[in-house]
């Protein structure tokens, strides 16, 4: 306890880390730490042991070394010189539990002068908890309501920010809650946060104001926390003796051609064996102050209590430039293939350490700009450029229920074309010859057969004038709707399904649902089964395929090839036949800039946008985009190969379908014609 009474030693945070912590790595070597790698980290360490700040805030790219020296090495300096109560808090309790047992237990075991003032009492150290000779307690936690509530701290470490949930059992964010942990502290308390860049960017037309130029961009969490410090940027300086000028080393001042880092005073590339040098020579310069050619700070910081540090990856201590070009490529060229941004995003936020901003807009689109650019095609008709067709379903109850149904064609790239939409709202009949029966999707089996009859077997003619036509080679429907129990669309879509694998079409269409949770998972395979369930919501016995879709993954796809200016890859192609109704359902929904989700801002309908993301579902999941459109498919043939494609004067068979994965003999089908 004498520990706890003596005043703290005088020394600097980053010198308590150099003299006492022993960092342990994967092959079970211990070494003493040493800012000889990460000298950018003293700065903000030594921040942390001043009673000029109550928070050090820290956003940087992975592979900096920050976690070791801002948690791993505070932890160090506090135990051995200044005990105090402190809580650390991972994003999850498994991540917490991780974080204790790989690092603060290895490091404690190799570090003599942590080790001897661990408490001996077993029941004293656990996963979680952590008490010392000196009576001071490390509790190793998750963001959690009852985490936060009540105990005090003199010190709250908050490690991934970003990754964690951005209000707290409804009573703030975590920094928020471990600021009024160590209020009591007063001058003494610390609250910490570092984090990789993880929430998007708010406002996607934002622009660095002239007289803020360390400002971070409108977002949340540890970016809008750094806003709220001193906004302290990292500074090289340019090696050439002509230049000798300051600049961030940032992605503005990376050659994405060469993978260098540039000057931008003097347009001079430096060479990457200077990295550890210029890193060695850095400075940190807050908001509002200048440096001169001898590196000495002029001009007074902003009057905050908050340390705020950013830096970008090109100086990251454990990342190549070339790492960091590589990376950054291939998300790109994956995003060009195939529109989804997940990868982009990640590279950017993690790698890069910057705010990603979605280059799908977040603004409103406008149905008559839209409108502008339809294109003359004949309705019903297949384009020149569409290699496959594929049928989209959407179920709509009340009074007025109804299948929903888009034709829409593809080509190489995802390029699309819209080729039919229509609704099926009645039944008269195999012949079409009987009284209208009103359809009832929710409890009427019978009603799903139209969809085969109607949809599936449907074909459409080349705008060749050859009068070949093209059958639909694939079928999406979605299960969501209304009733409950055996009388519901789900329960009546799983029926459906079944009958097709009686009749061997099942290859052919696939059964869709949006998920409830955000994921990065644009289409995923599941089998539900509620069967062992008393309040069985539908008929699922683990023998029906049902694919969940990342719907506002999709969507943004959608919304690409909305805002593409010009045809070809990713390009959407919208006929002057369709009226201004489908350009409204088309541009009604919005994205939430700050959740990434898609939503409605009122009642009006939104079908064809939810159609054409079922589309491109189907694109996936049909293994079309990754296709190689050199040597595609005979079923994605060009249309003089493609074996789908037949002339029904002439009484052709069209070949294997769509979805058909294994070389199974061929079955000999009837042909219906279609009266298109």
């Amino acid at each position: 306890m004498t520990d706890l009474l003596r005043p703290p030693r005088r020394i600097r945070v980053s010198d308590a880390a150099r003299e006492s912590l022993y960092v342990v790595h994967g092959n079970g070597t211990r070494t003493l730490w040493s800012p000889e790698k990460t000298p950018y980290m003293v700065e903000p360490m030594d921040c942390m042991g001043s009673r000029l700040y109550d928070a050090v805030i820290f956003a940087g790219p992975a592979r900096t070394g920050k976690t070791l020296g801002l948690i791993d090495g505070y932890i160090a300096y506090k135990v051995i010189n200044d005990p105090g109560d402190g809580l650390l808090a991972q994003i999850t309790e498994e991540k917490a539990r991780e974080f204790s047992k790989k690092r603060l237990d290895r490091e404690f075991n190799a570090s003599p002068d942590l080790l001897e003032r661990l408490s001996p009492r077993a029941n004293d150290n656990n996963v979680h908890d952590k008490i010392f000779r000196a009576g001071n307690y490390l509790a190793i936690k998750w963001p959690s309501k009852n985490v936060f509530a009540s105990s005090d701290y003199q010190f709250v470490l908050l490690t991934d920010y970003d990754r964690m949930p951005p209000d707290i059992g409804g009573e703030g964010s975590a920094f928020q809650l471990a600021g009024k942990r160590t209020q009591t502290f007063g001058s003494t308390g610390m609250t910490m946060a570092e984090s990789s860049p993880g929430r998007p960017v708010l406002d996607a037309d934002w622009r660095l104001p002239e007289d803020e130029p360390h400002r971070a961009p409108p977002t949340t969490g540890i970016l809008d926390l750094y806003n709220q410090g001193d906004r302290r940027r990292l500074y090289w300086q340019c090696p050439e003796k002509g230049c000798r000028q300051w600049f961030q080393p940032v992605k503005e001042n990376f050659n994405m051609e060469s993978g260098l880092v540039f000057c931008p005073h003097c347009a001079v590339e430096l060479d990457p064996k200077k990295k550890r040098q210029l890193n060695r020579e850095h400075r940190w310069l807050p908001e509002g102050c200048e440096l001169d050619v001898d590196g000495v700070i002029h001009g007074a910081r902003r009057p905050v209590r908050i340390a705020s540090f950013w830096m970008e990856g090109p100086a990251a201590a454990y990342q190549t430039w070339g790492q960091l070009r590589a990376k950054l490529a291939a998300a790109e060229a994956t995003f060009a293939e195939t529109g989804d941004q997940e990868d982009l995003k990640t590279v950017i936020n993690t790698d890069w350490g910057r705010p990603y901003k979605s280059r799908v807009s977040a603004k409103s689109r406008s149905s008559l700009q839209l409108m502008d650019r339809t294109e003359a095609i004949e309705h019903r008709t297949v384009p020149a450029g569409v290699r496959v067709l594929i049928a989209t379903v959407d179920v709509q109850g009340g009074k007025n229920r109804r299948f929903v149904v888009q034709i829409h064609g593809f080509g190489p790239g995802r390029e699309m074309w819209l080729v039919d939409r229509f609704n099926i709202k009645e039944d008269r009949g195999p012949n079409n010859d009987q009284e209208p029966r009103r359809i009832s999707p929710a409890t009427h089996g019978e009603d799903w057969d139209l969809l085969t009859r109607d949809v599936l077997r449907r074909s459409y003619r080349l705008a060749d004038g050859s009068g070949r036509r093209m059958p639909i080679a694939a079928m999406g429907v979605d299960t969501g709707g209304e009733g409950h129990g055996e009388e519901s669309v789900t329960s009546q879509a799983y029926d459906y399904y079944r009958r097709l694998k009686r009749d061997g079409l099942q290859d052919r269409v696939y059964l869709l649902k949006g998920g409830s949770t955000k994921t990065s998972n644009r289409v995923r395979k599941t089998y539900p089964d509620n069967s062992g369930r008393k309040s069985r919501k539908s008929k699922a016995r683990g023998d029906v395929p049902l694919w969940i879709l990342g719907t506002d993954l999709l969507k943004d796809i959608v919304a690409l090839a909305m805002d593409r200016d010009s045809p070809g890859a990713g390009y959407m192609h919208v006929p002057d036949w369709l009226g201004r109704w489908w350009f409204d359902e088309l541009t009604y929904e919005v994205k939430d800039a700050a959740t990434g989700k898609w939503k409605k801002p009122g009642k009006r309908p939104n079908e064809a946008f939810d159609l054409c993301a079922y589309a491109v579902a189907l694109y996936i999941i049909l293994g079309l985009e990754t296709v190689n459109w050199q040597a595609p498919p005979p079923w994605a043939e060009d249309w003089p190969r493609n074996t789908l494609i037949f002339d029904p004067e002439a009484r052709e068979e069209p070949g294997d379908q769509a979805g058909h994965r294994s070389h199974r003999g061929r079955r000999r089908r009837r042909v219906v014609k279609s009266n298109l």
